[in-house]
């Protein structure tokens, strides 16, 4: 039998008069629906860009609108692997018990008990074996086989994701719904209610494609170290008294309107 199709109330907009910034209110409606156009015309093209053909999308649609795919989010299952691994490696950095008396990474034994990879895949992605996160570690990260039994951390806790269709279309449903809430959350507030929202914020400049090459390069140590220390405020601020948690953070990318 199918799933109940589920809707979504739209939000109670508490801010009243029309802005400078936004049309007058006759012509609102219109522009929504062009706006809601303009974003289905560039989901359309992602995800041609990604493989999937216009009738298989009209298909997905059709199945998304009654309702059949229930709860279910196939991207979970994907994103869980990646979210794991890119645990296990920044605990490897972090953890004291790997780490060595100068604070760098230990070379660690592949299995067994105490400070092992093996230890650290069971506690991070219990799903996998020691050898499916040691490929994983050694493919997608900064890490290396050593000595034949031995794996050296040798850079970072940066992974690098499969470039597959599957886990590229993953990620954006992940970020365009990560997104989509706070949008949705920052909109619902009062107009003028500062210091209530979730931060959002764009930087925009007009480079050319040498300069913003140059500026993506530079960029791209500052906000890796931001993460870095974003991570460990996570780390600190987590409440171990066993409350109700939900995944939370921040999430940077670098764009070009192309």
């Amino acid at each position: 039998m199918p799933n109940r199709v589920r809707t979504k109330n739209p939000i109670r907009f508490r801010n009243y008069g029309d802005s400078p910034l936004s049309p007058a209110t006759p012509g609102k409606r219109k522009l929504l629906l062009q706006l809601a156009q303009e974003l289905q015309e560039m989901m359309i093209e992602s995800m041609e860009g990604l493989g999937v053909s216009r009738k298989e999308q009209m298909a997905a649609y059709r199945r998304a609108s009654k309702g059949l795919g229930g709860k279910e989010r196939p991207s979970t299952r994907l994103m869980d692997r990646i979210s794991g691994i890119a645990d296990l490696l920044s605990s490897w950095r972090r953890d004291r018990r790997y780490l060595q008396a100068d604070g760098s990474p230990r070379v660690l034994p592949v299995s067994g008990k105490g400070a092992s990879l093996e230890s650290l895949a069971k506690k991070f992605v219990p799903d996998m074996s020691v050898t499916e996160v040691l490929t994983a570690v050694t493919r997608h990260g900064e890490a290396t086989a050593y000595q034949g039994d031995k794996v050296a951390l040798v850079g970072g806790s940066v992974l690098l994701t499969p470039k597959t269709a599957e886990m590229a279309l993953a990620f954006l449903v992940n970020r365009i719904r990560r997104v989509s809430k706070t949008v949705l959350h920052n909109a619902s507030l009062p107009e003028g209610n500062k210091g209530h929202g979730r931060f959002e914020r764009h930087v925009f400049g007009v480079l050319s494609e040498r300069e913003f090459n140059e500026y993506a390069r530079i960029m791209r140590t500052q906000l890796q170290d931001l993460c870095d220390r974003a991570e460990s405020g996570l780390e600190l601020a987590a409440d171990k008294k066993g409350r109700k948690r939900k995944a939370c953070g921040i999430g940077i990318f670098v764009f070009r309107d192309d």
